[in-house]
């Protein structure tokens, strides 16, 4: 018959069922087992700190310890009729209490009249709170007067990963510890034993790997080790991919891009990032530990981008929208893009095409010119309008990062004065902050200097609209020049 334990996960198999056990604590282990051993507990506890090191653990330990019959140097025994009831759940003096479901007053009045009964065959009845900072006002109103004058046979233990929320009124009548984040190398050397005891093949990068990423939460580790552990050697590799990390070559390349001032590639990344769904966030950590490891090894420009890189991960948490901060802090770092040579535009192969920039004061093209399916645009025609958009662009950046940033990601084809400015169909937020009337009166001013003749600006979003056709573009022509459409059979009297 299978072994039920079998079937958990490997950090409820492997959770510590000594204070010895408990990895990364110490002090805080040390302290308690002693207090255990002398008899000098006191009648509450508070332990705070961030998921995953061992809080409830140690609460557990502590219920098994104040009851063992047979307590070895401040450990329980874990052998005795008291440990073996709590460990399978069986004692009626061992509360477990969920803070945020059971967070209303009407359950601590309920608990307030339950600690005035002695314990059932324990020496004390222990209440172990999780999560205690989800306890309402009113429910830790309620929980103060039995802290304040506990009966001798009560222990509270509370657990919270946000302990600012907990009344100071609670936190003075309590033994406040604070759990520290466990140490990247204890991570790893645990994950090796369980790995070792477990059949797993596990390679010293990638365990390496699963303990930088886990933060500090051994639990969180071992979590990720289960879910590679049943698909044969867990490598650096296999790693990466649940993680969804990015890989060091693509880190190293942006990282290159920064210090070149390549906006181009460094965008390109971003946007590929963005288009498979990666989280921008953990790129940026990435990216910015990796600065940091060629920092080390002697790469000091990399040190400012490192700096911004923190300070922009930072700021994720209020980015309306994570690409465009990202985008926007690359063109601040580098400068607008350069190679941006948008091909065709669907206008061009609809809309006769007028001869590019003339000079000021020269004749410009007469208003009689009929709109005819247009030419091939002639070689002169290519190279000044590809120098003209991104000479634009430039100057937009230098006034208005942000109109730039906004500007960039489009593609911009300009025939018969028109200036028609497309944007790619994920960038919508993009197309609606231009067509803002004050960003779209900046846009169409800064046109004017690099575009002649021209009439109007037309913005186009290709999650929107379709490409531009010659009655359209006719229309808008025509507005641009309070104008009217004459078509065929009119006679133009009007």
């Amino acid at each position: 018959m299978t072994d039920p334990t079998d079937r958990l996960s490997l950090y409820r198999r492997f959770r510590p069922q000594r204070f010895g056990e408990i990895v990364g604590q110490d002090l805080l282990v040390a302290t308690l087992r002693r207090a255990v051993a002398g008899g000098k507990l006191t009648h509450a506890y508070l332990l705070s700190g961030q998921r995953g090191v061992g809080k409830t653990s140690v609460a557990r330990i502590l219920a098994r310890a104040v009851n063992c019959l047979a307590l070895e140097d401040g450990e329980p025994c874990n052998r005795c009729e008291s440990c073996h009831r709590i460990l399978a759940g069986q004692s009626l003096d061992v509360v477990e209490i969920d803070g945020a479901s059971n967070r209303g007053v009407d359950q601590i009045r309920r608990l307030r009249e339950e600690v005035a009964y002695v314990p059932a065959g324990s020496r004390r009845k222990v209440y172990i709170i999780d999560e205690v900072h989800m306890l309402t006002g009113e429910a830790f109103n309620a929980l103060l007067k039995t802290l304040e004058e506990p009966p001798p046979h009560i222990l509270f233990v509370f657990a919270t990963t946000e302990p600012h929320k907990v009344p100071a009124t609670v936190i003075s009548r309590c033994q406040a510890f604070e759990f520290q984040p466990i140490g990247e190398s204890a991570i790893a050397r645990v994950l090796h034993t369980i790995a070792q005891a477990e059949g797993i093949a596990l390679a010293p990068t990638a365990a390496d790997l699963i303990a930088r990423r886990s933060r500090g939460a051994l639990r969180d580790a071992l979590v990720v080790l289960d879910q590679l552990g049943h698909t044969g050697e867990v490598t650096e590799e296999a790693v990466v991919e649940l993680l969804g990390l990015p890989p060091l070559s693509m880190l190293d390349g942006f990282l290159d891009a920064l210090v070149g001032r390549n906006a181009d590639e460094a965008l390109s990344m971003v946007a590929d990032l963005s288009a498979r769904g990666r989280d921008l966030a953990l790129f940026l950590e990435e990216a910015a530990s990796r600065a940091r490891d060629r920092i080390i090894t002697g790469e000091p420009p990399l040190i400012p981008i490192a700096q911004r890189l923190i300070e922009l991960r930072g700021e994720m948490g209020r980015a309306f929208s994570r690409r465009l901060h990202v985008e926007m802090a690359i063109v601040a770092l580098c400068g607008p893009p350069q190679n941006r040579k948008p091909p065709a535009s669907s206008v061009q192969s609809e809309v006769d095409v007028l001869p590019l920039a003339t000079p000021h004061g020269a004749a410009r093209g007469t208003n009689k010119q009929r709109i005819e399916k247009a030419a091939p645009a002639s070689e002169e025609r290519q190279t000044q309008e590809g120098a003209a958009w991104p000479a634009m662009l430039a100057a937009v950046f230098a006034e208005r990062v942000s109109v730039a940033a906004f500007l960039y990601p489009a593609e911009a084809t300009w025939a018969d004065g028109l200036l028609t400015i497309r944007l790619p169909a994920d960038c919508g937020y993009h197309f609606e902050s231009l067509r803002d009337p004050a960003v779209h009166g900046y846009v169409e001013t800064v046109a004017h200097r690099f575009f002649d003749p021209l009439l109007t600006v037309h913005l186009s979003w290709a999650g929107e609209t379709q490409k531009l056709t010659l009655e359209e573009g006719a229309r808008i022509l025509a507005e641009a020049l309070e104008g009217t459409i004459l078509r065929e059979g009119d006679n133009g009297n009007r």
